[in-house]
């Protein structure tokens, strides 16, 4: 499905055509799936996520703006979902991906032993912690590009900025968090 296509099943839906609201949903489950799961590492918290998202988008739809993209707007209420589902302590201890390298996220092709897997939450914990000290504008980039494997210019495009301004506050951010990282190691 085109991003037109979306666009207009989003507008139907905005105008009270339910059927508009199910068709969005079976298209788009998929790869809010996928997005949560690179987020949270289970597909069970993934799945739970994308619904809570499609919850409040239907509870919300006035508040998508049709001049607007609704793809974009989806992409971030779902990206904000995981992002405050990721921030809660318990969430931290108990279902915490993460891995040694920023990009290197697990699959299901590579099983974790205990140790392994106990290094992957810690490190995500750490990782969390680290993005607190990024602004809201690094914090979204490094999100889209490195945690969810996006393309720097459809981020550009998405968020509405030069494809430079997204390469400075991606280099940045990733300087910050490795200057963050590195002195969380050192702390014992």
């Amino acid at each position: 499905m085109n991003d037109e296509e979306i666009q207009s099943l989003a507008t139907a839906f905005r105008r009270g055509q339910e059927r508009a609201f199910q068709t969005l949903v079976e298209s788009l489950s998929r790869t809010l799936i996928a997005m949560a799961y690179r987020y949270t590492g289970d597909w069970e918290w993934a799945r739970d996520l994308t619904q809570d998202t499609w919850v409040r988008v239907y509870e919300r739809i006035e508040r998508f703006d049709p001049d607007r993209s609704f793809l974009a707007w989806l992409m971030t209420v779902h990206r904000n979902l995981c992002l405050s589902h990721l921030r809660r302590a318990w969430v931290r201890l108990e279902t915490a991906p993460g891995d040694e390298e920023l990009g290197a996220w697990p699959t299901a092709s590579e099983p974790a032993g205990p140790e392994e897997e106990l290094e992957r939450r810690e490190f995500h914990r750490q990782l969390l912690i680290a993005m607190d000290s990024l602004s809201e504008g690094q914090r979204q980039i490094f999100a889209r590009v490195d945690l969810e494997g996006r393309d720097q210019k459809d981020v550009a495009r998405e968020l509405g900025i030069k494809n430079g301004t997204v390469r400075a506050a991606l280099h940045f951010a990733r300087r910050r968090l490795a200057t963050v990282l590195s002195g969380m190691e050192e702390t014992p």
